[in-house]
């Protein structure tokens, strides 16, 4: 099959590239693309990329680099591509890079399981296989693992991610329970603190009913002696042992957990990411799809965009784009202009989401949206009542 998506690799090349490919092909399989759908190109190929298709380029910086060593950087800026310039530490950026792009914000990186991570999400997320947006929700039990919520959200929050974390993300006078599931709606990973009494508590346990039910994947941070819950139908556990904590305490005021163990918390947040993602994707894509068919649509293809081709049966096409979380404005201009690019006369532009612990004001907004743009907005509960006035 032709390559869609294209990763240009430029500059010191060999000592990190052999670290990325795994873990970015690991991610990919996760997202269910193959991986032939991705053409790497060395720095003197990158021309023969397809100008349609999205392009990513990595820029591993070294000692003494400059544009007359890499003219493809030229061409790069003036098509718009993405570049991710990728240096030792901050400091060196002057260094490192060439003028061209010493404009780009760099990434530090130094080839550890945590930067390799990282920059593979960040060419997933410029490639628009995986949403910019790095939201994280963390639900715990105050009496026990405040101390370590907090801790948790600081690292985080240092890693890229819109934590909510209720005691530092929940407006005052807003209603409390509906930010949060409005807010877990919208993450990607829920990150559960599974101390011992966790399952004791009201609220908490409605956090994982609430979880489960919109099949946003749960990271649980299982406590030591804390048996996993079998319940949990979207979980990924994760032990912790005395070990993990700094001191005697494991719960309370004065828990907190080793610097080793708050970092593999991050980093396999970060590798969830994918899975998380991909799974609720194709539950959108499959319910959408069935429904479709008994509404008798002529036909219905995923096409490698990742968009649901709808042919109806009064004539006419219909594109839609299954969107994970809360949509916005912006994601609306980014659907309409890609399907506009791919020329295959449709008709109209659906955008899909699940609506379940969205705010009702935010689905106002949207219904308002739908009456101002070209792109409109189609609950998946709602979506074979669409389909039913299109089709018949």
């Amino acid at each position: 099959m032709a390559a869609q998506y294209y990763i240009a690799l430029i500059g010191a090349v060999s000592s990190s590239w052999p670290k990325l490919e795994p873990v970015l092909y690991k991610r990919l399989k996760e997202l269910g693309i193959d991986r032939d759908a991705i053409a790497v190109l060395a720095e003197a190929d990158i021309t023969t990329a397809d100008p349609r298709a999205p392009l990513v380029a990595i820029f591993f910086g070294y000692g003494g680099a400059n544009d007359a060593f890499h003219p493809c950087l030229a061409k790069l800026i003036t098509d718009s591509n993405s570049i991710i310039p990728c240096v030792p530490d901050v400091g060196s950026v002057s260094t490192a890079l060439p003028v061209s792009i010493g404009h780009i914000n760099a990434f530090p990186f130094t080839n550890n399981e945590k930067h390799i991570q990282r920059l593979a999400t960040l060419v997933l997320e410029n490639l628009r296989l995986l949403r910019v947006e790095r939201r994280l929700f963390i639900s715990y039990r105050r009496s026990e693992s405040q101390s370590v919520a907090i801790q948790l959200y600081e690292a985080l929050d240092e890693a890229g991610f819109d934590v909510f974390l209720d005691t530092r993300s929940v407006p005052y006078a807003e209603d409390f329970q509906s930010i949060l599931w409005h807010r877990m709606a919208d993450s990607d990973i829920i990150i559960l603190l599974d101390t011992p009494k966790f399952r004791e508590s009201f609220w908490t346990k409605a956090e994982l009913t609430q979880a489960n039910a919109t099949s946003v994947q749960i990271l649980h941070v299982l406590w030591p002696d804390v048996d996993a819950d079998d319940t949990s139908s979207f979980s990924v556990f994760m032990p912790l042992k005395r070990t993990d904590f700094v001191g005697p305490e494991d719960t309370g005021v004065n828990a907190r957990l080793s610097e080793k163990m708050r970092d593999n918390i991050v980093s396999r947040a970060e590798s969830l990411r994918a899975r998380a993602l991909a799974a609720r994707h194709r539950s959108l894509v499959d319910d959408f799809c069935d429904r479709a068919r008994e509404e008798n649509a002529i036909s219905v293809a995923v096409q490698p965009e990742r968009f649901i081709a709808v042919e109806l049966a009064k004539g006419g096409k219909v594109a839609v784009v299954p969107t994970i979380g809360v949509p916005r404005a912006d994601r609306y201009q980014e659907i309409g202009d890609g399907i506009r690019e791919l020329g295959d006369n449709t008709s109209s532009v659906w955008l899909l989401y699940d609506e379940r612990g969205i705010l009702e004001k935010w689905i106002s907004h949207l219904a308002w949206l739908d009456n101002h743009l070209p792109v409109k907005s189609v609950q998946i509960s709602r979506s074979a009542e669409h389909l039913r006035r299109s089709v018949t």
